[in-house]
């Protein structure tokens, strides 16, 4: 049974356990994994909105999503539990905004995210106006501060590396094409195993600009653009006729020996 309008809730909240086969070399968790649940709750939030997959599906759309920005202090480890927030952040035209908060259950902030969605006609492929979608939803923006999108990301100029992948089945989800998951493991995995071991992801971000599918072969570039702390410029593409299906831009931060440094209080 769907709830009305008038009961919707602006934003919402889940709870989840870090497993030992999510976990990296340092004991903590895989960035995909993370951004995993952050996906999930915000599935769990949509469809409660009644903008759900198939709430889509019904009108022959779907989500996709465009850009991600993610920045974290910390990381959980195997055994810890973690709280993941999600609330609508604004519309544009044609991106619905979304933001993520991480958190332990202490109410330590261990990190943040922003990101814009697209709603795409399953044929045709191409971007639908948001605005007849959320139109019902306008309270639930009354009292939200305003919005940064995630940033335009440039190209590699000069990439000094590259690494290819061809695209798998298990690569691909539902929509039949690359899932937003396997470009962020392709990018972690194209990075040098020493800056993996010694460093952890600050900052990431994330443009996709088109569509891969089965079998395509994929090139990952890179590019460094600082040395300390470390930042590099990443674009993924399609071999042969070299058409862009992602940037990302990763910045880097020396993992402390010492234990992890605490962060001011999960808001209520």
């Amino acid at each position: 049974m769907k709830i009305k309008v008038s009961q919707m809730k602006a934003s919402w909240e889940d709870e989840y356990s870090i497993s030992f086969y999510e976990v990296d070399t340092k004991n903590e968790v895989f960035l995909p994994v993370l951004w995993s649940r952050m996906q999930e709750t915000a599935w769990h939030h949509a469809d409660h909105l009644h903008l759900g997959y198939s709430d889509l599906m019904a009108q022959q759309y779907f989500w996709v999503l465009s850009r991600l920005s993610v920045q974290m202090e910390e990381y959980p480890g195997w055994g810890d539990r973690v709280r993941v927030k999600t609330w609508l952040a604004g519309t544009g035209r044609l991106f619905a905004l979304r933001q993520f908060l991480i958190a332990d259950l202490t109410g330590r902030i261990l990190g943040t995210a922003r990101s814009a969605w697209l709603v795409l006609d399953l044929k045709s492929r191409k971007p639908q106006k948001i605005e007849p979608l959320f139109k019902p939803l306008g309270h639930l923006f009354d009292h939200l501060p305003p919005t940064v999108e995630p940033e335009k990301l440039p190209a590699p100029v000069q990439p000094k590396s590259k690494k290819s992948y061809e695209v798998r089945y298990s690569d691909i989800d539902i929509h039949h094409h690359v899932s937003n998951i396997k470009y962020i493991e392709w990018i972690l995995d194209s990075c040098p195993l020493e800056m993996n071991r010694t460093h952890r992801i600050h900052t990431f971000e994330i443009n996709f600009l088109a569509e891969s599918s089965y079998e395509d072969a994929v090139s990952i570039h890179t590019e460094a653009l600082q040395e300390s702390p470390p930042v590099f410029l990443h674009c993924v593409s399609r071999e042969g006729e070299g058409k862009e299906l992602c940037r990302a831009r990763t910045g880097w931060k020396r993992v402390n020996p010492h234990g992890r440094d605490r962060e001011e209080e999960y808001p209520q």
